[in-house]
């Protein structure tokens, strides 16, 4: 069961870009956008808000082995 939207947490914008790129590889359309504050767990940083997919999105990113600070389910 998936989530209908979600927030991946990445450290900087240069990750976000590359987690991006990954998941258009595998079919799945984000947007990077810097972190809202509240799910910011140091300060700045970046993340992909997932439209669909999220679940997956993240399982993706992780295997690969690109860290996720926290993914936010319905953000």
């Amino acid at each position: 069961m998936g989530m209908d939207r979600a927030l991946l947490v990445l450290r900087s914008i240069t990750y976000a870009y590359k987690a991006q790129r990954l998941l258009e590889n595998h079919g799945i359309y984000s947007q990077v956008i810097r972190t809202p504050a509240e799910y910011a767990p140091s300060g700045c940083s970046y993340s992909l808000s997932v439209a669909r997919q999220g679940a997956r999105a993240a399982d993706i990113l992780r295997y690969s082995g690109i860290k996720l600070l926290k993914v936010v389910r319905n953000a």
